[in-house]
This record gives C-alpha cells, sequence and structure tokens, in this order.
C-alpha cells in the first residue's frame, strides 16, 4: 500500500459549505471510512488525491477575508480550494507564499505544482482561467478558500469541476452530473 497523503475535505450537503480540510495518508482513508455518519456521499477528484465527503451534519466553517499573504516557511505549501460563486468546489491545489503573492497580485489563481517543482498559473495554458472575486481563510489559517470565476472548466478531463463523479458502496464510480466542457486530447 502507498504511503502517499491525500486530501480530506469535508462539507455540509446540499449547500457544500466546507467544514474540515485534513490531510491523511491513503492508508488511512478505510479507517476514517468507518467513522463518518451514515447516508454521506463521496466523492473524488480527477487525481484521485482528493475526497471530498458531503453530509448534512457537517457543520460549515467560519471563513474571513484574506488581504495579506499567510506567512509559510520557505519551503511550505498550504492546501488551496477553488470554489465558484454559488460554492460549487472546483478543485484543490497546493500553493506557497509566491504562489499567494501572484494571486493577490494578478487577480488569477496561482498554484504551486508539487509534480513539477515550479509555480503555475491556472489556465496559463488552456485558457481555462481562474479570476479570483475573493480569498478566504478558515481561523486556523490551515488551508485557503479561492472564491474564483472559472472560465471553461477546473479540471483537466473537461469537466466543470474536478470531482465529478462519486464513489459508490462497493467501490464502483458514478459520474455526477457535471457539466464537461470540453474533451481533452489524446495523443
Amino acid at each position: 500500500m502507498s504511503s502517499r497523503k491525500i486530501t480530506v475535505i469535508r462539507a455540509q450537503s446540499p449547500g457544500r459549505e466546507i467544514s474540515s480540510l485534513t490531510r491523511i495518508l491513503e492508508e488511512d482513508l478505510p479507517e476514517l471510512r468507518k467513522h463518518l455518519p451514515e447516508g454521506v456521499h463521496e466523492e473524488v477528484d480527477c487525481d484521485e488525491d482528493t475526497v471530498l465527503f458531503l453530509h448534512s451534519s457537517f457543520f460549515p466553517l467560519d471563513f474571513f477575508k484574506m488581504r495579506d499573504l499567510l506567512p509559510l516557511q520557505e519551503t511550505e505549501l498550504i492546501p488551496v480550494v477553488a470554489i465558484d460563486p454559488e460554492g460549487q468546489i472546483l478543485m484543490q491545489a497546493f500553493g506557497n507564499e509566491e504562489s499567494q503573492r501572484l494571486s493577490l497580485e494578478t487577480g488569477f489563481a496561482h498554484y504551486f505544482s508539487r509534480s513539477r517543482n515550479q509555480l503555475w498559473k491556472k489556465g496559463d495554458t488552456s485558457g481555462h482561467t481562474q479570476k479570483i472575486l475573493r480569498i478566504l481563510s478558515p481561523e486556523d489559517c490551515s488551508f485557503l478558500v479561492y472564491q474564483v470565476k472559472q472560465e471553461v472548466a477546473a479540471c483537466h478531463e473537461g469537466y466543470y469541476s474536478c470531482f465529478f463523479r462519486e464513489r459508490m458502496p462497493g467501490g464502483e464510480w458514478q459520474v455526477l452530473p457535471i457539466p464537461r466542457n470540453f474533451l481533452p486530447e489524446t495523443t
């Protein structure tokens, strides 16, 4: 079994207001599932490294508007969740101090790619940009939320949201009614 870390987001349904965000080892996910309330829905992002649990009993966090950078250590990364103006959770990525600065200065979402070890502006090559409307954080500053105007699609697979499928009992996938705004090129 792998020992990669995954992001777990809990959100109140039906409004999808975020209630918590934690990072756990992937092998700890089955144990976590055992302690979730009955009737929880589990959505998984396109890269299968972020899980979104939805349930009516999850109490939404209070967020405050960020006007300055969160101070981070030089190599520290912070989870960033992108949502649209209606609260639809679009994606989860990571930021560092430089990506925060660029996001604040330019008004467009910037992230830090762990796989490429570099900064990236969302939509820089595809044109599927995220215009930042607000930057939010919970009181403990453990993660950021970028409320954005998403152009075309957040997901590289063409879906408006990276959370376009639900894990059903038995591990089967069910595609959700998330618009697929383009088909990715295959080469």
